[in-house]
Order: structure tokens, then sequence, then C-alpha cells
């Protein structure tokens, strides 16, 4: 499957390698894009954003409020268009974490990262998902994370690590995951050409 020249623009918040994800989307066939800063063009030269990060919630949400995504990022949803974000980009999409408690999340799900209850952390490797999507069930997946959601109404698919926690969510066309497609073999594959289409 191709994803037919869809424009997707890659968010560049300085908080980790985007080389894998920026390969993985050109591998898919889409038109990509870097961009550190929002702008009103995105609207019409962008059909897809992605928001990667690595790190602590706070360092990426201070980037995030300092480069002024957090209210185009809201207008964005709004208006209905794809926001996919991974690992730390999964976790800014709701109010807060434990890691950080002082930082403000975007709030566009409720709920609070917890710290992962395994005795090792950070979750380093793959992991069998559990999802009521036959795309995503009992497919393993790349994680590196120590917090997580615990529970999620949008959830569309969860692991166990000391625990179990949400894989992924989805409203709409605003998409989570907190494990890294783009390091997930022919699975994750598939999933980054599913979402950016």
């Amino acid at each position: 499957m191709n994803i037919n020249g869809a424009k997707v623009a890659v968010i560049d918040l300085n908080s980790g390698n985007l080389l894998s994800l920026q390969t993985a989307i050109q591998a898919a066939g889409g038109q990509l894009t870097t961009v550190q800063q929002p702008s009103a063009d995105l609207f019409t030269e962008c059909d897809v954003l992605v928001m990667p990060g690595q790190g602590r919630f706070a360092y990426v949400m201070q980037q995030i409020d300092d480069s002024g995504w957090r209210t185009f990022l809201l207008e964005w949803v709004r208006n209905g268009k794809r926001l996919v974000g991974i690992c730390v980009g999964m976790q800014v999409l709701f109010e807060g974490s434990e890691e950080d408690p002082e930082a403000v999340g975007l709030g566009l799900f409720k709920g609070h990262c917890k710290k992962l209850s395994h005795p090792k952390t950070p979750m380093v490797g793959w992991a069998k998902l559990q999802s009521y999507k036959l795309s995503m069930q009992d497919q393993f997946a790349y994680f590196v994370n120590s917090y997580a959601i615990a529970e999620c109404p949008f959830g569309t698919a969860k692991v166990n690590y000391g625990g179990s926690f949400c894989a992924a969510v989805q409203r709409g066309n605003l998409y989570g995951f907190q494990f890294h497609p783009e390091k997930s073999g022919q699975f994750g594959r598939e999933l980054i050409k599913y979402v950016c289409q």
C-alpha cells in the first residue's frame, strides 16, 4: 500500500533522532517535510502532522510552547486535520504526566501518564499488542518508555509490562502510539502508511 503522495510534515521538537521516522514516511510514498515552527500555510500545504518525541514530558511540552505549537495543534485538531503522536508525542496529547507534574499537556485526551509498575524501567524492546483491531491484534511493536497512560476510552491497543497500559489511541483523525512504528518492522511500516494516507 502506498500513501499516494500525501503531504506529511514531521514536527522537529529537538527531542530525538528523526531519521528513522522520516525514512519510513518516505518509503511509504509520502511527500515529507520537517518543520520547526507552526505556520498557517500548513493548513493548505500539509495533509498529516506527525509529532515524535523522546525524553522528558516537560522538555517536549516546553519545546511545544516555546515554538508556538500549542495553539496551532489545538486548532489543527479542531479542524479535523490528521495528527499522529509517537512515544512522548503521544503522551503530550494527554493532560499531564507523573514524570513532570508541573507540565501541562495538550489535553486532547483526558488522563495523566503514570510510571510503569514493572521493576525494570525504561521498558525497552518488543512486546505483543492486544487489540480489538485485527490489524494490530497480536502484532509485535517496539517500545522505549518509562511512563504510559493506563486507561483511555479511546484506546485501540494495550500491552502488558508490569501491568496493562495503552499502546495506541485514536479519536477521529487524532492518533497516538506509545511504541515506535518506525522501529516496529513490517507491521510498523504498514501502520505508518495507514495513518499517513
